[in-house]
């Protein structure tokens, strides 16, 4: 026979692991952010984002009963999307975000995992959430993303200089 109370017990101790990991992710990512923003004085916000997916190719297949319009019209309502490290620039509200890095978190709170270009990091620990941080601000590319998001010149600048 089951022991029920046993299995109560058990799921609350993993529901109180769980809420002080995804606590633990969340003071990290507010840290990082923080940091980034005040070293960049203001000029670099990061932090988790909904980025839009492409849309899906449209294709000829529609669900029984309904008409084309009402496919077409249901797919744009249900826009997918996906979770990333989005940076921008807080004092340019003229610029969209850019995406850093994919960004997944287990419901359990761990593993975290960070990918961008080839490479993939499974975080399963503050520590090492805060090194795979660390290690993609330290990638080439990201630095020309950020670098170019600090030093982009206002539209109105523009025009005065060319003036």
């Amino acid at each position: 026979m089951a022991d029920y109370k046993s299995a109560l017990e058990a799921g609350f101790e993993a529901a109180k692991k769980a809420g002080t990991a995804r606590k633990e992710v969340k003071e990290i990512l507010h840290t990082f952010k923080t940091e980034i923003l005040n070293a960049s004085n203001g000029k670099l916000l990061i932090e988790i984002r909904k980025f839009d997916d492409p849309p899906p190719k449209i294709t000829l297949g529609v669900p029984a009963g309904a008409s084309f319009a009402e496919a077409y019209m249901r797919m744009l309502r249900e826009k997918p999307f996906h979770l990333a490290l989005g940076a921008s620039n807080p004092t340019r509200g003229d610029m969209p975000p850019k995406e850093l890095a994919g960004w997944k978190q287990a419901k359990d709170g761990y593993p975290c995992t960070l990918s961008w270009g080839k490479k993939e990091l499974q975080c399963e620990d503050g520590a090492a959430l805060q090194d795979g941080l660390a290690e993609l601000l330290k990638d080439p590319n990201i630095g020309e993303i950020l670098f170019s998001l600090t030093t982009a010149v206002p539209p109105e600048t523009k025009q005065t200089l060319v003036n």
